[in-house]
């Protein structure tokens, strides 16, 4: 049995991505065929970090109507749960896009999403014909990040009760 991590050091990411897969945390998504994947903190990029930041000290938000809003998760990507969706700026962009850390309300889990809108359905094909159709077609929505989401991981507790704090002070 592995010790509890008491300090303020990080978790072992290892260690974290062994108990996401016991629990069916990381793999493909549900209806969609997106996968969940596994990434360190430190490896963000540094808007997603600054927006977890800003989830810490619940702002301002630069999409305040939009941030800190529910997300469905209707594509079931994500586990079961409540969920909340901050905006993380892409680069090269006017607009909101579609790059999010989506904060589950219950854990404060969180997750980082370069392809928060870009869904395609298929139509016509076996169950499995489909789900490569789509990831095929949704390979390329943003050349820098796989397609679907990543649990963050590799965080201080600090940082983390921090995140915990802050999100359930939201529910």
């Amino acid at each position: 049995m592995v010790t509890p991590v008491t300090s303020s050091e990080k978790y072992d990411r290892a260690i974290e991505e062994h108990a996401m897969r016991r629990s069916g945390m990381l793999g493909r998504g549900g209806n969609m065929g997106n996968a969940l994947y596994a990434i360190d903190y430190d490896r963000l990029p540094r808007e997603a970090r600054h927006t977890i930041s800003l989830i810490i000290s619940n702002g301002p938000f630069p999409y305040p109507v939009k941030d800190g809003s529910i997300f469905g998760n209707r594509f079931g990507d994500l586990p079961d749960g409540r969920y909340r969706e901050y905006t993380v700026p892409t680069p090269g962009v006017n607009n909101r896009g579609a790059r999010r850390i989506v904060a589950r309300c219950g854990s404060a889990q969180l997750f980082f999403t370069a392809c928060h809108y870009e869904r395609v359905e298929v139509n016509g094909g076996s169950p499995a014909q489909k789900d490569q159709e789509r990831i095929a077609r949704t390979s390329a929505v943003d050349p820098e990040w796989q397609n679907g989401f990543y649990i963050i991981t590799g965080m201080t507790l600090d940082l983390r009760n921090d995140i915990s704090k802050a999100i359930k002070a939201l529910s």
